[in-house]
């Protein structure tokens, strides 16, 4: 586990119920972007 990974389940456990837990977190470079530069969900889905 990276650095950068444990410092974010840190915060989250000290924020947020267990409930509410991510079940996995990804990182990424950059998100894949529409022409009008809006986030592409579709496109994010299938690359995760």
């Amino acid at each position: 586990m990276n650095l950068e990974n444990q410092v974010l389940q840190d915060h989250v456990n000290a924020t947020i119920a267990p409930r509410k837990y991510p079940r996995s977190v990804i990182f990424v470079g950059a998100l894949p972007k529409t022409e009008s530069g809006k986030i592409n969900r579709i496109k994010q889905r299938v690359t995760s």
